[in-house]
C-alpha cells in the first residue's frame, strides 16, 4: 500500500485525499490551521460557488485566459458533473443560480466542509491539524517525506496542495511557492488576483452604493486594456463587485506599474440619443423641477450629489434652464463616469492568488513535477486562475482528484503516464 501525504486542507487537498485513499492509499492529510477548509469557508462570501454548470470544458476552459488549456485532462478526468454527484451523493443538496453557478442549498460554506471532513473520516485518511510542514524531504530528485512541526513523516507520494497567498489569516500564506522553489521548480510573479480596486479621491456620498447592470472599462492613454458587464459597488477605498473583480484579472500587471482610468457606462442598455430623448421628455412633461430631483429618475439617491459635483450644474437649476451643453454633460457622465485607479486591494481581500508554480514544470496527465518523482501539485498553487462563477473552486477539485489519484497508483502504473 502506498503511503500518501497531502499538503493543505483546502478544496484541492481534501479532494487529493480522497481520491488517493479511494485508490487505496494510506494516505495522511496535514493541514497548518487548527480546522480543514477556513478559507474555503469564506468562498462566494460564506456561501460557496463550488462550480459552474457550463456544460463544454473547452468553453469553461476560456474562463481562465491562456494557461486553461493546461486544465483539459483534469477536465476530461473530473468535470462539474462528477463533482456535483460526489457531493450530491454524500447528502449535500445543491442549487443552481444565475449564470450556472452552483451553490450548496444551505448557502453555507461549512456544509460542503463537512461533506469532505467525513468522507475523509469514512475512507481512514489521517488527518493531522495543526501541523505545518517546514521541509521536504527528497533525494536525488526523488520525494521521500516531509518535516513538520510535530515530526516526520515519510511517504511514496506527497501532494503539494497548499493554496496561493490570497486570505492569508486562513493559512494560505505561499508555503508552497517555497517548497516548489527549494526542489527546483519555477514559481512566476504573484499578483492579487479577482481583487477590488483602490480609486482617487473616494468620494464618502459613494460608499455602499450598489448598481446592477453596469459596464467597467479600464483603459491607459486611451489603449483599453479590459471590460466587463455586471454588479458594480463603491467602498469606502474604492470599487467592488463581479465588474472590478473580473477587470482585475487582466490588468494585474499594468497596475503595478501606473495609474489606470476607470470608466463606468451607468446606462449600458441605453444609446446616448436615448438618454437625449429621456432628458427632453423630463424637461418637457416637469419643467419646473430642479436638476436634482431630475436625477432621482437616473441615479440612486446616494449618488446624486457626486454626480451634481461631477456635473457643475447647480443643483437648484429647474430642467427648463438646462442647456444642450450641460444636457451633453450629463448623458456623458452617464455613459462614460470616470475615475483613477491608484492600484488594487492587498492579497488579503483577493480571491485568489494570480501566478503560481510554472505549468511546463507539471504534467497536466497526472498533476506530477517533471523534476521531483512522485511530488504532485494541485489547486491554487499552481499558475492558473479563473474568472469568479465557480471556476477557480473546480480547478481546485479537478487537478485535486487528477493528482491524488495519480499519487496513488503503484511505481508500473505511474511509469505507463
Amino acid at each position: 500500500m502506498k503511503k500518501v501525504i497531502v499538503i493543505g486542507g483546502g478544496p484541492a487537498g481534501m479532494m487529493a485525499a480522497c481520491r488517493a485513499a479511494e485508490c487505496g492509499a494510506e494516505v495522511t492529510l496535514l493541514e497548518k490551521m487548527n480546522k480543514l477548509g477556513l478559507k474555503f469557508s469564506l468562498t462566494g462570501k460564506g456561501r460557496c460557488n463550488i462550480t459552474n454548470t457550463e456544460p463544454e470544458i473547452m468553453t469553461f476552459i476560456e474562463k481562465y485566459g491562456q494557461n486553461g488549456k493546461f486544465l483539459i485532462n483534469a477536465f476530461n478526468t473530473f468535470f462539474n458533473k462528477e463533482l456535483i454527484q460526489f457531493l450530491e451523493k454524500r447528502g449535500l443538496v445543491l442549487k443552481e443560480l444565475s449564470g450556472g453557478r452552483i451553490y450548496p442549498e444551505s448557502d453555507n460554506s461549512w456544509n460542503v466542509v463537512d461533506v469532505f471532513a467525513d468522507y475523509l473520516k469514512k475512507l481512514g485518511v489521517h488527518v493531522q491539524l495543526e501541523s505545518s510542514v517546514r521541509e521536504l524531504l527528497h533525494y536525488k530528485n526523488v520525494i521521500g517525506g516531509v518535516i513538520h512541526e510535530n515530526g516526520t513523516l515519510l511517504a511514496d507520494a506527497v501532494i503539494i496542495a497548499t493554496g496561493g497567498n490570497s486570505y492569508s489569516q486562513t493559512g494560505s500564506s505561499g508555503d508552497g511557492y517555497q517548497f516548489a522553489r527549494v526542489t527546483g521548480h519555477k514559481v512566476t510573479d504573484l499578483y492579487p488576483g479577482l481583487v477590488p480596486f483602490n480609486l482617487l479621491d473616494m468620494d464618502t456620498d459613494l460608499n455602499g452604493v450598489k448598481l446592477k447592470n453596469v459596464r467597467g472599462t479600464v483603459t491607459t492613454d486611451d489603449k483599453i486594456l479590459s471590460e466587463a458587464f455586471g454588479e458594480f459597488y463603491f467602498t469606502e477605498w474604492g470599487a467592488d463587485g463581479s465588474v472590478i473583480l473580473r477587470l482585475s484579472r487582466d490588468v494585474k500587471e499594468e497596475i503595478q506599474e501606473d495609474f489606470l482610468t476607470l470608466h463606468v457606462d451607468l446606462k449600458p442598455a441605453l444609446e446616448e440619443q436615448k438618454i437625449h430623448e429621456r432628458i427632453l421628455r423630463e424637461i418637457n412633461n416637469n419643467g419646473k423641477i430642479s436638476y436634482k430631483s431630475m436625477l432621482k429618475e437616473f441615479l440612486p439617491e446616494k449618488m446624486i450629489s457626486f454626480f451634481i459635483t461631477k456635473t457643475q450644474i447647480p443643483e437648484d437649476t429647474k430642467i427648463a434652464n438646462i442647456t444642450k451643453e450641460q444636457r451633453e454633460t450629463i448623458v456623458r457622465n452617464l455613459k462614460n463616469l470616470t475615475f483613477t485607479i491608484t492600484g488594487t486591494r492587498s492579497f488579503d481581500e483577493a480571491i485568489v492568488t494570480s501566478g503560481g508554480v510554472e505549468l511546463s514544470h507539471i504534467d497536466p496527465r497526472t498533476m506530477e513535477s517533471k523534476k521531483i518523482k512522485n511530488l504532485y501539485f494541485a489547486g491554487e498553487v499552481l499558475n492558473i486562475d479563473g474568472d469568479t462563477g465557480g471556476y477557480n473552486l473546480q480547478a481546485a477539485f479537478s487537478t485535486g482528484y487528477v493528482a491524488g489519484e495519480n499519487a496513488a497508483k503503484e511505481p508500473h502504473n505511474n511509469e505507463e503516464n
